[in-house]
């Protein structure tokens, strides 16, 4: 029932992160204005907001997101990985991040210029609080969780390089071309 529930705004979260993939890839998105940013709910108390996709030109059939996620405090969202190299940074609040399988690596301080020593993630069920300057980094490999942790929201942001036209989210273990039912 809680897939069910998920599946819905999920499918539809997945749909705009693809077609800004498919958009993007065109010529015509480099002479495009750009609208606001859409604010979709990922799991109760989790959000996430689209704010820039672009090509690369240095990795040709690759786009380059830019997002904000907000956590409530307690909310958090279901196993998933993300298809293609992933920068997440605590902008405020903390954040716990639990790895379920892959390899992640935590840079303490990386907004004040860190950049070490990191702390590799590779056993199945770590979790991991980051706070704010804090970033983890992480491949198409793994899958993991996320948490509000403390008594604030947390907001992140990411930074994703993908295969242009793939989604920004994959739930762990859902088969997302099955047809959602009401």
């Amino acid at each position: 029932m809680r897939h069910r529930l998920l599946r819905t705004p999920l499918l539809a979260l997945i749909a705009v992160f693809a077609l800004t993939g498919l958009y993007v890839s065109g010529l015509a998105a480099q002479e495009a204005t750009p609208g606001p940013a859409t604010v979709m709910e990922l799991a109760p108390g989790v959000t996430a907001e689209v704010f820039a996709a672009a090509p690369s030109d240095r990795a040709p059939g690759q786009t380059v997101y830019l997002a904000r996620f907000v956590f409530q405090p307690g909310a958090e969202i279901f196993p998933h990985s993300h298809p293609g190299t992933t920068v997440l940074s605590i902008v405020s609040g903390s954040l716990g991040w639990t790895l379920v399988s892959g390899t992640a690596h935590v840079v303490r301080g990386a907004a004040a210029g860190a950049t070490g020593p990191t702390e590799d993630l590779t056993e199945p069920g770590t979790e991991v609080i980051l706070e704010p300057g804090d970033e983890i980094i992480y491949e198409d490999d793994v899958v993991h969780t996320a948490r509000g942790a403390g008594d604030e929201e947390a907001v992140l942001w990411g930074t994703f390089v993908l295969t242009t036209g793939e989604p920004l989210l994959m739930p762990a273990g859902m088969d997302m071309s099955a047809t959602p039912t009401s």
